[in-house]
């Protein structure tokens, strides 16, 4: 297998779909829910190469669930050339924090090994370009608030582009919780 060329590192918000009740539902925390690629008819379409991620991951102690139930569920393969080795659609109920950033590494280069197939090295996992999208829902009172973040790269730098993304003042930071109805910002989480 050739090497893939390295990504450009690249990070922006990520106008979040819908997200199902089970996750909104969720207990603050630092469980994970792995988002379908899309959503048809209220049936989450995930790619083929995720079905044994969320067992695997819990298996190694995280804590990790689908978004949808079983039944809500259906996967697809797809074969061609891609740029993107990986891309992962995530939610946390709480804030985007240390662990649960270092989780998503994690799961980020589990999926991409998966994506690259069992004959890969460590090192062609590692330059695999990924592409990260993750949600964060938190409660402000009644209201729930949910802002996005995406970054690309390599999947052995997904941690340290998340962590400068959520650090970063400016364009890179997770956007602001939109205004109330009295045109007030919310305060941040």
């Amino acid at each position: 297998m050739a090497d893939t060329p390295a990504p450009e590192n690249a990070m922006t918000t990520w106008d979040v779909p819908d997200l199902p009740g089970q996750v909104l539902a969720a207990p603050a925390g630092s469980r994970l829910f792995l988002l379908p690629d899309t959503t048809l008819d209220g049936v989450g379409i995930y790619r083929d190469d995720v079905a044994g991620l969320v067992k695997t991951m819990r298996h190694q102690g995280m804590d990790i669930d689908f978004a949808l139930p079983r039944e809500d569920r259906r996967y697809l393969s797809e074969y061609g050339a891609i740029d993107v080795v990986a891309v992962i659609a995530v939610a946390v109920a709480g804030n985007l924090s240390t662990d649960v950033v270092k989780s998503i590494a994690r799961l980020v280069w589990h999926r991409a090994r998966s994506a690259l197939g069992g004959g890969c090295t460590p090192q062609q996992v590692d330059s695999a370009p990924v592409t990260v999208k993750a949600a964060e829902v938190t409660r402000n009172g009644d209201e729930i608030v949910i802002r996005g973040l995406e970054v690309s790269g390599r999947a052995a730098d997904i941690e340290g582009l998340l962590r400068n993304a959520l650090s970063a003042p400016g364009p890179t930071a997770l956007p602001p919780a939109a205004p109330d109805a009295t045109g007030e910002a919310d305060p941040p989480a």
